[in-house]
């Protein structure tokens, strides 16, 4: 007992010692983090038109940091960050709470390039090297080994990340037979739920939406049969209803489900073009990237959209990102000519720092598609409460067909202020997001924390939407 009692001693006087050299301390980290937000949020000026109720409500939290330990700081920034009430400002800390450092921060006694070695070509269960694939808004990219501790457990550690907050040969997962796991997030913080796994080829983590594909040993799936089946994992699929009526569930606009929406439409186009009715479930879609959607607009809408553009707040975090993104791809002569426009683009931003700039130098565009000669005759969009960015985006643009009511409930209300983008404000225990600009819609329609209203709401006695629709659509 004596011994554990000096070990649990030791590991927390090193962890404190680390974070003691390492860490800012609260008062600093606010008043960075508010500095950076006042500087360059984009939508600082317009939360904020209230300067007696902001000025009060700052000066509280700097009273508060002042007495508070580097676990309980990020509570405080949180704080902070959530009186702009804006779903694309995100901010965690490397620091768990106490009774998460421990645990939270076990490391498997295992030489990585040695176990990379010794997993053989015709391993079979879980052991080997798994990657994070299909990663969401906001996720991050793990390299995996997978061990077996014991007949009860599998252990996930790390062999390298994207992330400064995870080391190698961190504990990030344990699997357990049952089908439930135990998941360290970013800020180390426990979470449970159940995962799936697919021939020994896929792990996906229910609750957390994290996909493991399998490296070493290499899959025996192809990299199209993981798509598929990542797609129906996370609830992507289009399906025949009745004679009459089709229903495609989007559950996601995130960049990795890009080329999973656009397959799935591509198979299944007989069925859209056949159909008389369409139902598009976006329900618990928080958006992603327009790009998603593209390849559905044929089929839903009835002639051109019109929208307001935006204006991007210069800042150096936007500039190096472009510019970060040219390096990644120069020498690519399909990525000619968007390297040579976003040039100009970093041109201009450079000429304007801490101004807002109109890139398209327009105030509002016209979208024209090619309509599909064959689609569906009505159109029903279901939304709820959690639909959000790109997804009402979506909605906003579908709205403008005349064969399309949008069903459910107010949508989630974060379009305002959008592209958001990891900003470092000098204290790197914490990870900041922040959007990048503003939508020119401001301050005539906002939609942040107001949302969308829907044609035909649905009130808490419709229990099952979907039949609901099925007889809206073909009464």
């Amino acid at each position: 007992m004596k011994t554990k009692i000096i070990l649990a001693i030791t590991i927390s006087l090193i962890v404190n010692l680390f974070y003691a050299q390492n860490n800012c301390r609260c008062s600093d980290a606010l008043e960075k983090l508010i500095t950076k937000i006042e500087n360059e949020y984009p939508g600082f000026e317009q939360k904020t038109k209230d300067k007696v109720l902001y000025d009060g409500f700052k000066k509280q939290l700097e009273d508060n940091a002042g007495n508070a330990t580097s676990e309980n700081c990020i509570e405080i920034l949180k704080k902070y960050t959530s009186f702009f009430r804006d779903g694309h400002i995100w901010i965690n800390s490397s620091i768990g709470k106490k009774e998460q450092q421990i645990r939270g921060s076990d490391f498997v006694k295992i030489d990585i390039s040695k176990f990379q070695k010794s997993i053989k070509p015709t391993a079979k269960g879980l052991e080997g090297i798994w990657k994070s694939k299909f990663v969401e808004t906001g996720g991050l990219v793990y390299d995996i080994g997978i061990t077996k501790k014991n007949s009860t457990e599998y252990t996930g550690f790390i062999t390298s990340s994207s992330s400064k907050f995870w080391k190698p040969n961190e504990v990030k997962f344990r699997l357990f037979p049952n089908g439930k796991y135990e998941y360290y997030a970013l800020d180390k913080s426990l979470k449970t739920g159940n995962y799936d796994v697919y021939d020994n080829s896929i792990i996906y983590f229910r609750e957390m939406r994290v996909f493991l594909v399998k490296e070493n040993p290499k899959t025996k799936l192809l990299e199209e049969q993981v798509k598929v089946k990542v797609g129906e994992l996370r609830g992507f699929e289009i399906k025949q209803l009745t004679d009459k009526t089709t229903i495609i569930t989007l559950p996601s606009f995130d960049y990795p489900y890009v080329e999973i929406i656009k397959d799935l439409i591509d198979k299944n186009l007989s069925l859209l073009e056949g159909s008389k009715n369409l139902i598009v479930d976006l329900r618990g879609n928080s958006g992603g990237t327009d790009t998603a959607y593209y390849n559905l607009l044929p089929y839903i809408m009835t002639g051109s959209t019109r929208s307001l553009g935006v204006e991007y707040l210069a800042t150096n975090t936007l500039i190096n990102g472009l510019s970060g993104y040219i390096e990644s791809v120069k020498g690519r002569e399909d990525k000619k000519d968007e390297i040579e426009m976003l040039n100009k683009d970093i041109a201009l931003l450079k000429s304007n720092m801490g101004k807002f700039v109109n890139l398209s130098g327009k105030p509002f565009s016209v979208n024209k598609f090619d309509i599909s000669n064959k689609s569906p005759e009505h159109v029903a969009v279901l939304v709820d409460k959690r639909v959000g960015s790109a997804a009402e985006n979506f909605v906003m643009a579908t709205r403008q067909s005349k064969k399309v009511k949008i069903i459910g409930t107010v949508t989630s209300g974060g379009l305002d202020y959008a592209a958001a983008r990891f900003f470092d404000f000098g204290c790197p225990e914490y990870q900041l997001q922040l959007p990048t600009f503003r939508s020119l819609r401001l301050p005539d329609y906002p939609v942040d924390n107001i949302g969308l209203q829907p044609d035909l709401y649905l009130d808490k006695n419709v229990e099952d939407w979907i039949q609901y629709t099925v007889g809206y659509l073909e009464q």
